[in-house]
């Protein structure tokens, strides 16, 4: 973490601190909040050096899609910088970005996906973070990070991310997903440690994690058990598979459940896949309502 993001981080800590002081005699009630998660395919333009029309094409989709979506939080993987996720919310009212990652491109490729966090809320601090190497292990991107005080001693905290694709030897995507999810439920402890001071904690973590706890082929794969192990709770806990599919079947692979949102210490109201449209993207939004106690 960066001199300037611990300051940033502690500054709000100290101030947040004062704001819950001055009202802890205020017992908080229940908070509903709705979330979505998008893998927006190489937004703009659903291809690297894609064309001016075909950008154009996809802004206005996603648009379209966007503003059908009543939602408090958007996140949004694939993304190519922050000014395009601004872009990308832009009908959205009250929304900016909280956060944008800044991920290096992948070796032999110009362009990045990037991993935003968008929402018409105002965070405490937000931040994003590049995974570590492990030895030989080198996973690609990141994540991104916000904390939101949504009521006195009721925090909120928002991880988005984009796991390991399968595009590759399936056992070495496997590992590299578990070490990136070896290193969130680190971080995650140690922002448990510093906001848990600041009152009752809820958490949403989600994105494109390229793997489903029930598809065979990832029987043996622990990135989604490790989650589970912090305490964490699946979106699609009782949902048919035929209801939660966010990758459409093409020509190429068949329908998939790769997008997920996982929970703590909140109540889940509802979730489902979004109808979004495929001049949008190859993924749909998934989306989520909690009730935060």
């Amino acid at each position: 973490m960066s001199p300037r993001i611990i300051t940033a981080f502690f500054a709000a800590i100290f101030f947040a601190t004062t704001l819950a002081a001055q009202n802890s005699s205020t017992a908080p009630s229940p908070v509903t909040i709705t979330a979505t998660f998008w893998n927006v395919q190489w937004f703009p333009g659903r291809r690297p050096n894609a064309s001016r029309g075909e950008e154009n094409r996809q802004i206005r989709a996603v648009h379209t899609d966007l503003a059908q979506l009543n939602s408090d939080i958007v996140a949004l993987e694939e993304v190519r910088d922050y000014a395009h996720a601004a872009l990308a919310v832009q009908p959205l009212a009250g929304f900016k970005v909280d956060v944008c990652s800044n991920f290096p491109p992948r070796e032999g490729q110009n362009e990045a996906q990037q991993v935003a966090i968008t929402s018409r809320l105002q965070p405490l601090s937000a931040w994003s973070e590049l995974w570590k190497p492990s030895g030989a292990i080198v996973p690609p991107r990141g994540f991104s990070f916000a904390a939101y005080q949504l009521a006195p001693r009721q925090l909120l905290l928002v991880y988005a991310l984009h796991l390991k694709s399968n595009r590759g030897e399936i056992r070495e995507d496997i590992r590299i997903r578990e070490e990136s999810m070896q290193q969130l439920v680190a971080h995650m402890k140690a922002m448990g440690n510093a906001y848990g001071k600041l009152g009752a904690l809820s958490w949403i973590v989600g994105g494109d994690f390229n793997t489903a706890p029930d598809e065979p082929r990832f029987a043996g794969e622990k990135t989604v058990p490790s989650l589970r192990a912090a305490g964490f709770r699946w979106g699609w806990e009782g949902i048919p598979f035929t209801s939660r599919i966010t990758v459409p079947a093409d020509l190429r692979y068949p329908a998939a459940c790769f997008d997920h949102i996982f929970f703590r210490g909140a109540t889940l109201v509802k979730a489902w896949v979004a109808n979004t449209s495929p001049q949008s993207s190859d993924h749909r939004a998934v989306n989520t309502i909690f009730s935060l106690r």
